[in-house]
């Protein structure tokens, strides 16, 4: 890609990107063998194709519908795109939901569920049902759908995300819950949509919840960026220090947005987005 005037971005190392004589830019995008190619400029995409058919036996899918359990779908006179992973969501589901026992319900993660390491085990019998349980399975799933299309499962996800190696019946009851959140949830998509302005406005919000983690009383930080009114980048995560006022809290989260705002600003930069 170097050798044909390409620029591999120093914001991420799997995009190519290059500026055309019209002003244009045309991206490849890479994810270990599978490639998207974006740009306005038809006749660029075309050239590109047949100079990485000659270097790598390839396979071209013309415009792209899906894409790593990700499903796309245009609305051009609409001017929207929407990402959802339906297909996906629906077999996590129906593997760790017992047939149609589960209803599905409102929240991601309900009040109710204080979970923390300090949960003790009761009984023998429980001990014995959390050993057969499928929980690091299941949190990868979830973990999956939560880093490419669901946002809202963030903070769920990274509750249970932490009790891997030191789970009871309490956090596997969690797990479920969100599971019967996504089934009732399951055709939610980020939607992005074409400002009739034609302003391209990136907006950041962030908060922290103040020593919300009952183990170590650590602070945690949430933050969404949104572009063309949908979600393009968001975290949820335990502070890596505890704050002591709840200031110090809103400074650290604070710090952690304006981290990934510098680097979003940058890949922006390499795509030709202003």
């Amino acid at each position: 890609m170097c050798d044909r005037d390409y620029t591999r971005s120093l914001y991420d190392p799997c995009v190519y990107f290059r500026k055309l004589p019209s002003g244009e830019y045309i991206d490849l995008l890479l994810y270990v063998d599978d490639m998207l190619i974006a740009s306005k400029n038809r006749s660029s995409i075309d050239k590109l194709k047949v100079q990485l058919s000659c270097e790598f036996e390839m396979k071209d899918l013309e415009e792209v519908s899906r894409t790593l359990g990700m499903k796309i779908e245009r609305d051009r006179v609409k001017g929207k795109v929407s990402l959802t992973q339906k297909a996906y969501l629906q077999k996590v589901f129906q593997k760790f939901l017992i047939g149609d026992e589960a209803k599905s319900v409102s929240s991601s993660l309900a009040p109710h569920f204080k979970l923390s390491t300090r949960i003790s085990l009761k009984t023998i019998d429980d001990r014995e049902y959390i050993s057969h349980v499928p929980y690091a399975s299941a949190v990868g799933s979830l973990m999956y759908a939560m880093v490419c299309t669901r946002p809202d499962l963030s903070q769920a996800v990274s509750i249970v995300s932490r009790y891997m190696h030191d789970l009871v019946k309490g956090h596997w009851e969690a797990v479920r819950w969100i599971m019967r959140y996504i089934k009732g949830t399951v055709d939610v998509a980020l939607v992005f949509k074409k400002d009739v302005a034609g302003k391209q406005e990136c907006i950041c919000y962030v908060d922290s919840d103040y020593a919300g983690d009952l183990d170590k009383r650590r602070s945690t930080t949430g933050y969404v960026f949104t572009l063309s009114q949908a979600p393009v980048s968001w975290r949820y995560t335990l502070h890596s220090t505890v704050a002591l006022p709840t200031t110090e809290a809103e400074y650290m989260a604070l710090t952690e947005a304006i981290k990934d705002s510098i680097w979003l600003q940058g890949l922006m930069d390499d795509l030709g987005i202003e």
